[in-house]
């Protein structure tokens, strides 16, 4: 549950706390410790296959529209165009969760006047 205490309390040992990746999850981890609940499947929808390959296919395949969170690890697709991996692990991305992505992307810069949608390669603007 929300907590503006919880929040200002991990504030104040952002920097002190110990993170085995110098990121996020190893904040959490340090945080938290075992006191968490583990989401279903698709609010963590990790883009590798490597996890579990029949969840990942069969979400990817029949319920693609439940997946609620993309858990971009490695390469991400906002640093790159929509037609390039950058490099990284191509052999662990798939190409339609990555196109998944991006269509929703050019979705949201084509239909909100707030968003300031550009390449990150070059600095074009970018549309569908």
């Amino acid at each position: 549950k929300p907590s503006l205490a919880t929040f200002n309390d991990m504030q104040e040992k952002m920097h002190v706390l110990p993170s085995y990746d110098d990121g996020d999850q190893g904040f959490l981890n340090a945080y938290f410790g075992q006191s968490w609940d583990r989401l279903p499947y698709v609010y963590n929808f990790v883009k590798s296959k490597t996890g579990n390959p029949e969840a990942f296919y069969w979400l990817l395949d029949f319920q693609w529209w439940s997946i609620k969170v993309i858990h971009m690890v490695g390469v991400k697709p906002w640093k790159c165009t929509r037609y390039r991996d950058c490099g990284g692990f191509p052999e662990r991305v798939i190409p339609r969760l990555w196109a998944l992505w991006w269509d929703y992307a050019l979705d949201l810069c084509d239909t909100s006047a707030s968003l300031e949608c550009f390449n990150p390669v070059d600095g074009a603007t970018v549309s569908s």
